[in-house]
């Protein structure tokens, strides 16, 4: 695996980089990365909620899952809350998804 081997952080879970993958082929990155970037503009307890909008439930809930193992717990109304070790964690799956990003372009 590509991400496996580029990505293997020890802030990021097995699971997180499947669900990297899996967001890769729904050609979503894009999307992941202005969120968690947005993410860390707004602060550590709000999200533009527009920007949970996916086309499908399928690529809302990989997101969402994904967010959420890194330790942020997203609601549909924008707000967020993060345990103590979001910061790392978000850090890292930003870093993943701006070079997942890059490559995919």
């Amino acid at each position: 695996f590509l991400v496996q081997t580029c990505f293997n952080s020890a802030e990021l879970t097995e699971d997180q980089l499947l669900l990297l993958v899996e967001s890769l082929e729904e050609k979503i990155v894009s999307q992941q990365l202005q969120l968690v970037r947005e993410q860390h503009r707004k602060g550590p307890f709000s999200v533009d909620a527009s920007l949970l909008s996916f086309s499908g439930e399928k690529e809302q809930r990989l997101t969402i899952a994904m967010v959420e193992m890194s330790g942020v717990k997203l609601q549909k109304d924008g707000s967020a809350v993060c345990r103590e070790e979001a910061f790392s964690a978000m850090a890292a799956l930003c870093a993943s998804l701006y070079i997942l990003n890059l490559l995919s372009k």
